[in-house]
């Protein structure tokens, strides 16, 4: 496995492909402040275009959510002055390279702006590991290179006129080369990441193509130590809309034979690449008596997948782009008052 260094937090030089693709990806959630979101700014520069995507929320006040529409977001114009040496922009979003591992990423739009900044990395970056077809399937997905970490997130963020401090966990990944757009050939697909800071941090992916290959790629990482994962399953627990994703949990297999069950609890959640079929949320989750943040992703296929659900069919999930009321989960209450 390749070693990091900075150059992998920095713009890359453009493959030849029209599809040539580099990407950022953030996703946090502050228990304290209880504000959280999945943030993604990617770049086809080939093309001259970029995808902004964004899903930010506060408990008890208000979420935005900008939809990422069948996998390629809602594709915006480049110009030569939205990249440059260290950083790049798609629309209102803008990731920049600040050394050391550390990240600035910033959004402003009308309802919603951004300054935060991730480091403390708990861990050295570093790719996926390439168990069961990982290499193959992967290569479909980030040619050239991919990053992966868990760490600190601060800064500030506004939602609609109410500003928050946020000091947490977080977790986001980079990837550059030529990105075969494979949504079209999934069946299914799973993906969760989280940490409790350096003691204990996780990622992993699972995808299920259509033809019947099946993915499963990953690591757990302790105090510096790594062990790539072996197989993975989520088990996901729905609210009533058979939609609203309100807990889940993760059962990892490492490749020695260690099994690690991971409860998460959610705090919220969007429609994903295919509103009404998936979602991706963030919230908390328990390990070693610490609380940590973590992101769930999956598929809940409503309706074989032909039903595309609107806002009112859920409890919790936004699946209207905009700003909007957000979800104060009532099993989150009640938990509370049943423990005191």
């Amino acid at each position: 496995m390749k070693r990091y260094d900075e150059s992998w937090d920095r713009p890359h030089r453009p493959g030849p492909q029209d599809l040539w693709q580099e990407s950022d990806w953030l996703t946090f959630y502050d228990p304290i402040s209880r504000v959280g979101g999945i943030y993604r700014i990617g770049q086809e520069p080939n093309r001259r275009k970029g995808q902004p995507n964004l899903f930010v929320f506060a408990l008890g006040g208000q979420r935005y959510l900008m939809r990422d529409l069948g996998g390629r977001g809602a594709d915006c114009d480049l110009t030569d002055e939205d990249r440059w040496q260290t950083g790049y922009r798609a629309a209102g979003n803008r990731v920049d390279a600040l050394g050391s591992g550390r990240v600035r990423f910033r959004w402003d739009y009308p309802e919603t702006e951004a300054d935060l900044e991730f480091g403390d990395s708990h861990y050295e970056p570093r790719d996926w590991s390439m168990t069961n077809k990982g290499d193959e399937i992967i290569a479909t997905l980030n040619a050239d290179g991919h990053l992966e970490c868990a760490g600190r997130l601060r800064g500030r963020v506004r939602i609609g006129q109410s500003d928050y401090t946020v000091d947490c966990f977080a977790h986001r990944d980079r990837s550059w080369g030529y990105r075969e757009h494979y949504m079209v050939k999934m069946k299914r697909a799973f993906g969760a990441w989280g940490t409790t800071g350096p003691d204990f941090s996780f990622a992993m992916m699972r995808l299920e193509l259509k033809s019947g290959e099946i993915l499963t790629t990953g690591f757990v990482n302790r105090n510096g130590r790594g062990d790539d994962i072996a197989n993975a399953r989520l088990i996901t627990t729905l609210d009533a809309d058979f939609l609203s994703p309100i807990a889940g949990a993760v059962l990892l297999t490492l490749e020695n034979g260690e099994a690690i069950r991971i409860e998460c609890d959610i705090a919220q959640a969007h429609g994903g690449f295919a509103p009404g079929t998936s979602f991706n949320s963030v919230g908390t989750f328990s390990h070693g008596g610490k609380v940590g943040f973590c992101d769930y992703s999956a598929t809940a296929n409503p309706g074989g997948g032909d039903q595309i659900a609107s806002q009112t069919d859920a409890t919790l999930v936004a699946l209207e782009a905009g700003l909007s009321r957000s979800a104060e989960p009532s099993w989150t209450l009640a938990k509370g008052n049943a423990t005191g």
